[in-house]
């Protein structure tokens, strides 16, 4: 009878020290991945901002037959296209380092869609030039490359991991959704003065983007800090509110015959719009390039501080180490009422007994210390991550809509606010009860 082969397979017995530097590494790493997201985050803000121009001023073109900003378009054009090649230089360096990345499949997914649609700029531009497009689909595909991008922005936000930078990032995302509708506005609007006319539809979405821009700005000020609050006040201070206003009320209510008899041409009248509109976007990006600021400045010094604690806890645990094996003849007497040191982290359990004590109460220590800060921060991220998950309901509950009803996201994310009003609930509200029939709907 032979004998069973010998596993002479050894392992080294891992060690509770090893991985409590391995959850400090982990840190570091995502906030190192942060930092590349809050660069990619500076690229995006400035790529939209100049889609949102080229954006206005095409519809300024288009809704005047070709008349106006055709030599503004060409200038547009290339600030649009050099920011479109650093947009791709920065996605170059986000996917040359994927491993550990957060919700990665998610963000690259976003990213994949946001590099297509932009593929498309091209073809949509030589249709602008050809006249051979309406200022309503023009603005239909340039919203969608905005959106393709600022899709990335809502990722990184909600993968944040750190709740200081995951509010900031709420307060940055929600604010450049508000920028992006107020381009939308300052498009329909081009359109609508250079034609002389806005009918019922125009003048609905217009007032759904201002609703819009408010619900965004609202949730910006919930999260953004003091200092950029100010700065958002300030900003708007700066502008003509008061003629923003004046405009928008004759455009929602369609009177335009008395304001181009008191006034002067549609002409005249558009690029006085589109001059009002772009100096309070232009405001905006203020802000915006404040808060880029703002989260790099986060991310750096989140970054020095994780690796400023790693450092010392490393040294703690190699000056303890070391005087174990320096002090043989200390004995590792345990409490007599239990045979190890013990603690529980939520379902984990560890045991010290294979080291000395004063080790073992150091590794408790620590062990503790970071299962309490982690679930200190996993508090503050549920808090801020709740703008976020009411996004998320509100686009599934569109994309059922426009499934099931064979709409377009405008229509659908209207209908949604009908329902709401008609049943007087808040648009969340609304849109978890679509949501919840959704196995119903097939």
């Amino acid at each position: 009878m032979t004998a069973e082969p010998v596993d002479k397979t050894r392992y080294d017995k891992p060690c509770a020290t090893d991985f409590i530097i391995a959850s400090r590494q982990c840190e570091i790493d995502d906030l190192s991945h942060l930092m590349r997201m809050g660069q990619l985050v500076a690229v995006i803000s400035n790529l939209i901002h100049a889609l949102q121009r080229e954006r206005g001023a095409s519809n300024v073109h288009l809704g005047s037959g070709g008349e106006r900003f055709a030599a503004q378009l060409d200038d547009l054009r290339a600030a649009s296209d050099e920011l479109a090649q650093e947009f791709y230089a920065a996605l170059n360096e986000v996917a040359s380092r994927t491993i550990g990345v957060q919700s990665g499949a998610r963000l690259f997914s976003r990213i994949a869609h946001a590099v297509h649609v932009l593929e498309g700029l091209e073809p949509l531009r030589a249709r602008i030039r050809a006249l051979d497009l309406a200022p309503d689909e023009a603005v239909r595909q340039y919203s969608a490359m905005v959106g393709g991008l600022l899709a990335v922005v809502f990722e990184a936000a909600d993968a944040a991991m750190d709740p200081t930078i995951s509010r900031l990032l709420v307060a940055m995302f929600n604010f450049m959704q508000g920028k992006e509708l107020a381009g939308q506005e300052r498009a329909l609007g081009a359109a609508g003065f250079a034609q002389g006319e806005f009918d019922a539809a125009h003048a609905e979405r217009l007032s759904d983007l201002i609703d819009g821009q408010e619900r965004c700005f609202d949730i910006f000020v919930e999260f953004a800090d003091a200092e950029s609050q100010a700065l958002w006040c300030t900003a708007l201070g700066g502008t003509d509110q008061a003629e923003v206003e004046r405009l928008r009320r004759l455009a929602c209510t369609g009177n335009l015959s008395a304001l181009l008899r008191s006034e002067g041409a549609s002409a005249h009248i558009a690029d006085h719009w589109f001059l009002l509109m772009t100096a309070r976007i232009d405001a905006m990006k203020e802000v915006e390039d404040h808060l880029e600021d703002q989260l790099q400045a986060l991310c750096t010094e989140r970054l020095e501080q994780a690796r400023s604690r790693l450092a010392e806890q490393a040294s703690r645990i190699g000056a303890l180490q070391q005087d174990d094996a320096t002090d043989a003849t200390e004995e590792a007497e345990l409490p007599e009422d239990s045979g190890s040191f013990v603690v529980f982290c939520g379902a984990e359990r560890y045991s010290s007994e294979s080291v000395s004590p004063r080790l073992g109460r150091a590794i408790i220590e620590m062990v503790h210390d970071q299962s309490q800060r982690l679930q200190s921060m996993q508090d503050e991220l549920n808090a801020a991550r709740e703008a976020l998950e009411e996004r998320k309901v509100v686009e599934r509950a569109k994309a059922l809509l426009m499934k099931h009803r064979k709409l377009q996201e405008d229509d659908a994310h209207r209908l949604l606010r009908k329902m709401a009003m008609n049943q007087g609930k808040r648009l969340i509200d609304v849109a978890r009860a679509v949501v919840s029939m959704a196995d119903v709907l097939g």
